[in-house]
């Protein structure tokens, strides 16, 4: 049977254990300690690392993945990443290639983390996780979206404009909270995506269930 292919990748922030996305990893062989050097700046609740011969030592750890988690990985990182392959130092000698993610936006201006360590950085309590606000919002809008179209093609003729313009408007909204979730890494960040997904999806059935009758009947030919 063909082997699974895997490769190296050295994390230094949130997906560090014992930090707040570690869990996407769970499954993942840790093979130790490690640093690569650099500097580390925080952007927000995660860090960005630029990589520098003549930067300090930026720990981490080294995890074994697979293809599959790598393209997870990719996706989880999104646009402000660059995913590279490096040198990496093991804590306990020796050293792998390995990749990882540089931070690819302007760091003018931000206080370097020094040392750079993301959990001790977490564990002062400067950073931390953001709220699910986002996710929760559209999780709870996914369905207003679906009840309030739903109730605006049953009456439809009753002459309730304001019901159509609302049902015409609100699929954005879970939409732009899908989207805010996802750019705040939130923890539920995929699910609310999905959600946003569906309620759009649900959106233009319903605006075909509604106008394409109309529409035959305009053209019956």
């Amino acid at each position: 049977m063909p082997t699974t292919q895997t490769v190296m990748i050295f994390v230094y922030g949130t997906l560090r254990e014992g930090a707040s996305n570690h869990f996407r990893l769970e499954d993942c062989e840790l093979r130790g300690e490690a640093w690569v050097l650099g500097h580390l700046y925080p952007i927000d609740w995660y860090p960005a690392l630029l990589l520098d011969d003549d930067g300090v030592p930026v720990r981490g750890e080294v995890y074994e993945v697979d293809r599959a988690m790598l393209r997870k990985l990719d996706s989880f990182e999104g646009a402000e990443y660059e995913r590279l392959k490096s040198p990496v130092h093991l804590k306990d000698g020796g050293e792998v290639e390995a990749w990882l993610y540089e931070y690819r936006g302007e760091v003018e201006g931000m206080r370097e983390l020094v040392p750079a360590d993301w959990l001790s950085h977490e564990e002062s309590s400067e950073a931390g996780p953001p709220s699910v606000g986002c996710s929760m919002a559209t999780f709870v809008l996914l369905p207003v979206t679906i009840g309030v179209g739903s109730l605006a093609l049953w009456l439809e003729g009753s002459g309730l404009r304001w019901l159509e313009w609302l049902a015409a408007g609100l699929p954005l909204l879970p939409f732009f909270t899908g989207r805010w979730a996802r750019k705040r890494r939130e923890k539920w960040a995929e699910g609310a995506e999905i959600c946003a997904a569906v309620a759009f999806i649900a959106f233009w059935l319903l605006l075909l269930i509604r106008y394409l009758p109309a529409a035959f009947e305009a053209f019956p030919n």
